[in-house]
């Protein structure tokens, strides 16, 4: 068995703050879904700033982001570490503010104290960039705005995933590292996100095959991109 699928076997807890984690044990049937995936998308992805004006500038004036609806978060209840548990943040009564980002999704900041030190985009467990997606001529307006605006263009545009997936990089504020991608010969409003992003299951395989030599695990993920309609995909217990 190689590292990549022993968490399935081990019998271990991690400990996140309240939270425990206790992995599946390989014995026992874990499903995949085929073709359709359970959810929908994202509802909001939750960011922090220190300034939530410039904040709010930046995305709604540079990157044509609306606002959505703005709050202040609760108070605590006397004695509790945070007011909603441990997934909200440890202040009380700071400005939380949602914007329209497309898609139906939102995109939230939090406006923390600014004594809060600035996290390591590329540590282990951490959000290493946000990429949105747009059409073709949006993609090449949003890169004049941000020119326009005195952004650098931290890298790009360039080809990132052939044959027509460009994107380019810049970072926000905040030092957020943002990517704008778009496949420049899709449709400017039905994007087609996955389908333009799909690889043959030869071409998957064989990315697989770079990260573990488990066949049975390799087939099984092969298996979970095949399309609807060849029934769920259960994992063996050996």
């Amino acid at each position: 068995m190689d590292g990549t699928s022993d968490w399935l076997g081990k019998r271990r807890e991690e400990s996140m703050g309240t939270a425990t984690i206790a992995p599946r044990s390989r014995s026992r049937e874990l499903s995949l879904a085929v073709g359709e995936p359970l959810l929908r998308g994202i509802h909001h992805l939750a960011l922090v700033t220190d300034d939530m004006r410039m904040t709010l500038d930046f995305y709604v004036r540079v990157l044509g982001m609306p606002i959505v609806h703005g709050l202040r978060t609760p108070s605590r209840p006397p004695g509790a570490r945070h007011a909603h548990g441990n997934g909200a943040p440890p202040y009380s009564n700071i400005p939380h503010y949602f914007l329209d980002m497309g898609g139906d999704s939102l995109l939230a900041f939090f406006e923390y104290p600014k004594r809060i030190a600035k996290a390591d985009r590329d540590a282990i467990g951490a959000m290493q960039h946000v990429s949105f997606a747009c059409g073709p001529a949006r993609y090449r307006e949003i890169l004049e705005r941000l020119k326009a605006n005195g952004i650098t263009i931290d890298a790009g545009p360039l080809l990132v995933i052939p044959p027509a997936i460009h994107s380019f990089y810049f970072f926000d504020p905040n030092g957020i590292r943002l990517e704008i991608s778009s496949d420049l010969d899709g449709d400017e409003e039905d994007l087609l996100v996955i389908r333009s992003c799909s690889m043959s299951e030869t071409e998957l395989r064989a990315e697989l095959e770079t990260i573990s030599n488990d066949k049975a695990w390799i087939d099984d993920m092969v298996a979970a991109m095949t399309p609807q309609g060849l029934g769920p995909v259960i994992l063996s217990a050996s």
